[in-house]
């Protein structure tokens, strides 16, 4: 059984102001890229590896 996703408020408001509508459409974005959208940080980075890692 595979476990549910659970993400932070932050990056939830994040993927919202730049309508991303899951987490797979967000996994593909590379990271420079996310680095350099409008309220993304590095908090955000770490967590996006660690949902990439665990794919």
């Amino acid at each position: 059984m595979k476990e549910e996703t659970t993400i932070s408020p932050e990056l939830q408001r994040f993927m919202d102001l730049h309508k991303i509508p899951t987490i797979s459409a967000l996994l593909v974005i590379n990271d420079e890229t996310l680095l350099g959208m409008d309220g993304f940080g590095w908090r955000m980075l770490k967590e996006v590896l660690r949902f990439r890692q665990s794919e």
